[in-house]
């Protein structure tokens, strides 16, 4: 499929960070991870793969699409990486979806 002249480079990069969001979404186990997150309002990496009964290898590496995603953000806490929600991008994501 090729690229259309006419979409904007500003189109171009809304389409790339959609489409990211979406795949983030679109893993039952990133669900798990977000749902997991916001009922403890910020978690560890030890936090969730030991909740969600997975190596700590597989939650890190979804933790990063997340992150890359936009949809959490970190904070250090001496030797500790938390992560919280970004609230808002999930809002906007949540209507996306239901437009389509």
């Amino acid at each position: 499929m090729s690229t259309s002249p006419l979409l904007s480079t500003a189109n171009r990069q809304r389409l790339k960070a959609s489409t990211s969001i979406m795949r983030a979404l679109a893993h039952p186990l990133r669900i798990q991870m977000l749902l997991y997150i916001d009922g403890c309002e910020s978690a560890c990496v030890n936090d969730i793969f030991q909740a969600l009964k997975i190596k700590q290898a597989v939650a890190s590496q979804h933790l990063r699409v997340l992150r890359q995603a936009d949809l959490v953000y970190t904070q250090r806490q001496g030797k500790f990486i938390f992560y919280a929600l970004q609230y808002d991008k999930i809002g906007r994501a949540s209507l996306i979806a239901r437009e389509i």
